[in-house]
């Protein structure tokens, strides 16, 4: 055995070895303690290594406890050996060891804190392409974290939290390891006194992840580190009015391969808010940030994709004026608001003032629930003096009838404003579910999602999503499959593509990549008799990326078998799993790893 997996089995021998009682006494700790033991016979077998097989031993335990008192010191350590998704719950394709703890301290009094801990080796992880099923990686991963808190009445609160994180992993298929790094500090702060709220905030975060030649892009290195700070305050007013003001700033810099990147943000925010007669709601808004560029630029740098720096200085002024009104016998509420923005960005100023009215219902019809909203928004921008019409819609209808059960939404929009003047957007979106009880152990489900969003007059902007899925339960029966594509722009991350939400010319990513794919996926479990269970299930996603250096056509397909016969306290376990994976810009063969399993586990309990 390695060393920590030495370390992970004596845990868990610690814990199944305690006396069989309700409770163990050792000084002043008190423990409780659970746990199953496995043995069994397994294999691995692959074109990446060399076939294996052989006895092997695992298992998980809980040990719980407390040192005097819970509200002293209580703590839950969770250790686990050799598990998997043959010969567990644990979702792995190989074998994955390990150790979570977390311990408070102080808990009953006015300084609590936390310490936690998580350690594991060869787990399997996920990396994302955006409406398509996760690609499958392998590595080992730990996670330290602090906390703690001074709640004294009548004083400031102050909470403090602290983590640091390691990650090191491989994607079956791909060349080179990935890994990433990171590390947060904040402190939050908050006092009331003379009828004002006052709160104040800092952070640090850092992060740094490198990356080998993937999906189309070239190997890349990112390092970045924000540190933010802000201060408010509220306080309400007449006429059941509030008042609150805020700012912030937050100063970014990033290394990247391609080059450096350094940016500033200041904020400033303040709203007031009015109700002088029942039902109805007016106020002011008011928001100034004097670099658009970098508000856009800052959430891609923190998932570690890279962005370049804006050649030409941003900021964006926002004021605007709004009134609620809701008529509760007719179940409508009435809405409408203006705003004026002053924005200058990519070296232009722009300017705009709009309208924007809409009407909401909300009322039970035809034995169901109906939900509907309709706005319209006219806008005049400066740069061409010219009005922009813009509409919006959504309905939701749900109802139950004769067994079945029905829900449904739709929304539209046309020419809606986004967070830069210069763009506006249209698309639509619509999610359905019909479900119906066939019997007393049986029930019919099918569900359909749908979207499409695009930014106007600006070609390949498009994302597009669209997924179906089915569920039919009959007594002992389960039986499912999905289907699912989708599209559009994205910056590759440590932890897979991030989906690009503003045109990318108002950003200009150095490597924005294309995806587009396709995933189905099908299922059956069966439960004959208590405490028996087999499942089968299968899954294959395709897809398509395309980056700075080249394309790539990527593919992952996965079979999963378990099997579990449960009797008194003992467990009979088996299972098998066969993972194909390839990205064809590494130019390998298709990465095939699979294992199986079968033995017996009896499980401990000593609460």
């Amino acid at each position: 055995m390695r060393s920590h997996e030495l370390v992970t089995a004596g845990i868990l021998l610690v814990v199944a070895a305690s006396p069989a009682a309700s409770q163990v006494q050792i000084g002043n700790f008190n423990l409780n303690g659970n746990g199953t033991l496995s043995t069994g016979y397994t294999g691995g077998f692959g074109n990446l290594t060399s076939s294996d097989h052989g006895i092997t031993f695992g298992g998980a335990g809980n040990l719980t406890g407390s040192f005097y008192n819970p509200n002293f010191i209580s703590f839950n350590i969770q250790p686990f050996l050799n598990q998997s998704r043959e010969n567990s719950n644990y979702q792995s394709i190989s074998d994955t060891s390990g150790v979570s703890a977390t311990t408070s301290i102080f808990g009953g009094s006015n300084f609590p804190g936390t310490v936690g801990y998580t350690r594991t080796f060869n787990s399997q992880g996920n990396f994302n392409v955006p409406g398509v099923a996760d690609y499958t990686s392998h590595g080992d991963s730990q996670v330290f974290s602090v906390g703690w808190s001074e709640i004294v009445p009548n004083l400031p609160t102050l909470s403090m939290g602290f983590q640091d994180g390691t990650n090191n992993y491989s994607l079956y298929g791909a060349n080179g390891d990935l890994s990433s790094d990171f590390r947060t500090f904040n402190l939050n702060s908050n006092y009331r006194i003379a009828g004002f709220n006052l709160n104040g905030n800092y952070s640090n975060s850092w992060s740094d992840s490198q990356m080998p030649a993937l999906l189309g892009n070239p190997a890349q290195s990112s390092d970045s580190t924000t540190q933010s700070f802000g201060f408010g305050i509220s306080h309400r007013l007449p006429f059941d009015g509030t008042f609150s003001a805020s700012a912030s700033r937050s100063d970014i810099s990033a290394d990247f391969s391609s080059g450096t990147y350094n940016a500033d943000i200041d904020s400033l925010n303040s709203g007031v808010s009015f109700s002088p007669f029942s039902h109805l709601n007016v106020g002011l808004n008011f928001q100034y940030v004097d670099n658009l560029a970098a508000t856009l630029e800052q959430p891609l740098v923190a998932a570690g994709g890279e962005v370049q720096n804006s050649p030409d200085a941003s900021h964006s002024l926002s004021m605007s004026a709004f009134a609620s009104y809701a008529l509760p016998t007719l179940h409508l509420t009435l809405n409408a608001t203006d705003e004026y923005r002053v924005q200058d960005f990519m070296g232009e100023a722009f300017r705009s003032d709009s309208q924007t009215g809409s009407i909401s219902y909300n009322n039970v019809l035809l034995g169901g629930y109906l939900n509907a909203t309709a706005g319209a928004t006219y806008s005049e921008v400066s740069t061409n003096h010219l009005g922009v019409l813009g509409l919006m819609g959504s309905v939701s209808f749900a109802r139950d009838v004769k067994g079945w059960s029905t829900s449904t939404t739709v929304h539209y929009s046309q020419n809606v404003e986004t967070a830069l003047i210069a763009y506006t957007t249209s698309g639509y979106g619509y999610s359905s579910s019909l479900g119906h009880k066939l019997g007393r152990r049986s029930h019919w489900a099918v569900n359909a999602a749908g979207s499409r969003g695009t930014f106007n007059n600006q070609g390949g902007s498009a994302t597009f999503s669209q997924s179906y899925s089915t569920v039919v339960s009959v007594r002992w029966i389960g039986v499912s499959g999905a289907y699912s594509r989708s599209s559009g722009n994205s910056v590759l991350t440590s932890s897979g593509l991030v989906p690009v939400t503003v045109p990318v010319s108002a950003i200009g990513p150095s490597s924005v990549i294309l995806y587009g794919g396709t995933a189905y996926s099908g299922g059956i479990g069966i439960t004959p008799k208590r405490g028996f269970t087999f499942t089968v299930s299968y899954s294959k996603a395709l897809s398509n990326t395309q980056g700075d250096s080249t394309d790539s056509n990527n593919k992952i397909e996965q079979l999963n078998m378990y099997l579990q016969y449960q009797f008194r306290k003992m467990y009979f376990t088996g299972g098998y799993s066969r993972l194909t994976q390839s990205f064809s810009s590494n130019g390998n063969l298709p990465a095939m790893v699979g294992s199986f399993y079968f033995g017996i586990s009896r499980w401990f309990n000593f609460l």
